[in-house]
């Protein structure tokens, strides 16, 4: 019985570490762009990709600065995505008072609102998409509005 407890164990470690080898050989490519809301840029505003299709990996994630401008970092804190088609998705939580969230606090913790219409934030009603080739992209711009 230890004996067979003991290969199972062996043999979920064996897979578990080949999934962790598979991820980190994904290749991303540094992915940036701008967003802005009826034309101005905002800081603070999160920008969500999801793969979309046939897209490998779990997607990026960035925040805007004052520029409007964000950088995607992939799950595993990678700069950049896999190449492929992603649905993005945009948050821009505000505490109730109309100020920033503080930094490293969860939004949905503080109370605070996401300032931008539902449907940006939501994979089925999203109607924002991006293309990412070998090789990354610096111009992506989202206008919302």
């Amino acid at each position: 019985m230890a004996a067979r407890t003991l290969s199972i164990l062996l043999l979920m470690l064996l897979t578990a570490c080949d999934a962790e080898t598979n991820r980190d050989e994904l290749e991303v490519f540094p992915t940036w762009g701008t967003v802005k809301i009826k034309g101005k840029t905002v800081p603070g505003v999160s920008v969500i990709f999801f793969p979309d299709g046939v897209t490998s990996g779990q997607g990026g994630r960035g925040t805007t600065n004052e520029s409007g401008e964000f950088i995607l970092k992939y799950q595993d804190g990678r700069d950049g995505v896999p190449a492929g088609q992603y649905k993005v998705l945009f948050e821009h939580f505000t505490m109730p008072d109309g100020s920033k969230v503080p930094e490293g606090e969860f939004p949905a913790d503080l109370g605070a609102i996401n300032q931008l219409p539902h449907q940006l934030s939501e994979y089925g009603s999203s109607p924002y998409k991006a293309e990412v080739p070998k090789g990354g992209t610096a111009d992506l711009e989202f206008d919302l509005k």
